[in-house]
């Protein structure tokens, strides 16, 4: 019965090749490797003018692909991406000013100099009695106007949020198609 039997060679790792053989002699590929590792590097072999040469020819050449490079005008997609995060930005502004014209509302101080103590007392129960009554049963006393204004922004905010999340991702994977394909 003839068989082929291979036990490998003592203390050789899976996957790792050997480059030469039992009597020390490459192999052919032990040649190639070992004459790849004894090039030398050119660099080393160039002198300071040659270098300076070397690397102005590079840098002129980069900056020429530079100069010469047409630019590619943004996508659709991408122009419609500029346009809803601007858009959005100019609803957030709007959301800023009406609230900040909300607070700005300052009261004056009055002169109570001529008031009695017990004058003021009634008066500041009254005012507390009144304010609790119309925060108990009374309406909001904000304007149609501001009310539909804060009610469009919110809105506008929204959709262009959700617009500018749909337009991010479609960017991206119109990206990860280009390097793919």
């Amino acid at each position: 019965m003839d068989e082929l039997c291979h036990y490998g060679i003592k203390g050789q790792k899976w996957g790792v090749r050997r480059f030469q053989n039992a009597d020390g002699s490459y192999t052919s590929e032990g040649r190639r490797r070992a004459q790849q590792q004894t090039k030398k590097d050119p660099v080393k072999d160039m002198d300071d003018d040659d270098l300076k040469k070397a690397i102005n020819r590079l840098s002129l050449e980069k900056t020429y692909k530079n100069l010469t490079k047409t630019p590619t005008p943004p996508s659709k997609l991408e122009s419609t991406k500029k346009a809803v995060d601007a858009t959005s930005e100019l609803v957030n502004r709007a959301k800023k000013m009406e609230q900040d014209s909300r607070k700005s509302t300052k009261k004056e101080r009055m002169d109570l100099s001529k008031k009695t103590d017990k004058e003021l007392r009634d008066q500041i129960n009254r005012e507390l009695l009144e304010r609790q009554y119309n925060d108990l049963f009374a309406k909001e006393s904000v304007s149609k106007g501001r009310r539909y204004l804060s009610d469009v922004l919110d809105s506008a905010g929204t959709v262009l949020a959700v617009g500018s999340s749909a337009l991010s991702i479609a960017l991206a994977i119109q990206q990860l198609q280009k390097k793919a394909g």
